[in-house]
């Protein structure tokens, strides 16, 4: 059994699949393929800066309609209310945090977040905290925000020097707990220690002793674009403070904002904006960490696959420059044991979806018996049948094992019985 979820205020439309733009020329390594692309999202252009992909479908933030509009292959497929703000991210159970305070104006005036469940509930809150100044992209965010235990938002503003970490219990923000950290800038890389408006800090479940974060003022890192192009791990020193620890090692990486670090049977990866520079091409390789932000030819060793910027069909140069204030967001999910879906949102240019075939991360199964059943129910996935079933987040990490009654927190799961794997929604 497999549940196909929409969220409840999302509208169905029957629109014809979009085919690349005939002008385009697409080019990636045999271990990826496009499943399909979409170009009709380009006339968003700045409305919609980022977007982020949940369970097959993107939402994309427009700002100027105050809505988060929803897309697939066919095109626009509904919309929910959200606000003014830029920011759309995801936690680690599937949960959508959008800002819903104004565009371009201090977080200590428009405080205003949303967060939408898998199931389509909504709770909002205002975001205490914050140093005043401009942030237009949240980072993914680790844990489950409706739950007990809850997750972490990482975040900066423009040209202050601090990191906030905003911890997010039962649908609201834990302000008791919410705290600024200055930020130690690491030498190698020259900044001044401040953050620009596109700068992006993650955080996953599976690695909560870790923050990744996209480079924060741009000082001969050779992008032109509005960011840094090396992303660094922070982790905690003997005061318990987030302080830099390497770079992960990254080769070809542009100046786009936009990276996911993502688990497949146990093995780390990171997939990546790469190549030309503001242009829609990105890489996945093996998650590791080095001391420099330079390029150094043992690097080529993590790559594992790239796709490589669109192109003109003459070769001349590449199709999409203007990529609407420096974004190539990427979004990951489980496919089966050895693969993943890569989910890209290029604003001014497309949404698309991949394939990505790892052969060594494979791992035996046994084929599900016909009459396993899997479904989610009122805190808990229930597995009708004797084979035994891994219980996975959105971001791929494993989060239980079982038969039978498997108790969850309320939240979106992939559940992999034997080769077979089932996207399901607990209560």
């Amino acid at each position: 059994m497999k549940t196909n979820l929409l969220f409840g205020a999302a509208l169905i439309a029957s629109l014809a699949v979009s085919a690349p733009s005939t002008n385009a020329k697409s080019a990636m390594d045999h271990n990826l393929k496009c499943l399909w692309m979409n170009t009709d999202v380009a006339p968003l252009h700045t409305s919609a800066r980022q977007g982020v992909a949940v369970n097959g479908k993107f939402y994309l933030q427009n700002k100027d309609t105050q809505k988060i509009e929803i897309w697939d292959q066919t095109g626009k497929v509904g919309e929910l209310d959200s606000g003014k703000g830029t920011n759309i991210t995801r936690d680690d159970a599937g949960n959508i945090i959008v800002r819903t305070g104004e565009f371009n104006t201090n977080y200590n005036v428009n405080k205003g977040v949303r967060i939408i469940s898998p199931t389509g509930e909504t709770k909002d809150f205002e975001i205490a905290g914050i140093p005043a100044g401009r942030a237009d992209f949240w980072g993914h965010v680790s844990g489950n925000v409706l739950s007990d235990e809850g997750g972490i938002l990482y975040m900066g503003t423009q040209w202050q020097p601090n990191m906030i970490e905003v911890p997010i219990k039962n649908g609201a923000q834990d302000a008791a707990n919410t705290y600024s950290y200055n930020f130690v800038p690491n030498e190698a890389l020259k900044v001044g220690g401040t953050f620009t408006t596109t700068h992006l800090i993650s955080n996953y479940g599976f690695d909560t002793e870790s923050v990744s974060m996209l480079s924060p003022e741009v000082k001969l890192t050779n992008t032109t674009s509005g960011n840094g192009n090396s992303i660094y791990r922070l982790t905690l020193d003997d005061e318990g403070n987030w302080v830099p620890s390497g770079f992960y090692t990254t080769p070809n990486h542009n100046g786009c904002t936009g990276f996911e670090i993502f688990q497949l049977n146990g093995k780390k990866y990171i997939v990546y904006s790469s190549g030309s520079n503001n242009a829609d091409g990105f890489t996945v390789a093996k998650l590791q960490v080095k001391a420099t932000p330079a390029n150094e030819d043992a690097d080529k060793d993590v790559r594992v696959s790239t796709k490589y910027a669109e192109s003109k069909e003459d070769g001349s140069d590449v199709l999409y420059k203007n990529n609407a204030f420096y974004g190539n967001h990427l979004n990951v999910e489980p496919a089966s044991d050895n693969s993943v879906y890569i989910y890209q949102y290029v604003p001014n240019a497309y949404i698309a979806k991949y394939e990505l075939t790892i052969e060594d991360s494979s791992v035996e199964g046994i084929e599900a018996e016909n009459d396993v059943v899997v479904f989610g129910a009122e805190g808990k996935i229930v597995v009708k049948g004797e084979t035994l079933a891994n219980v996975y987040n959105t971001a791929g990490a494993l989060v239980a094992t079982g038969k039978g009654d498997i108790d969850c927190a309320a939240g979106l799961y992939i559940v992999k019985v034997g080769n077979k794997a089932t996207k399901v929604v607990v209560k």
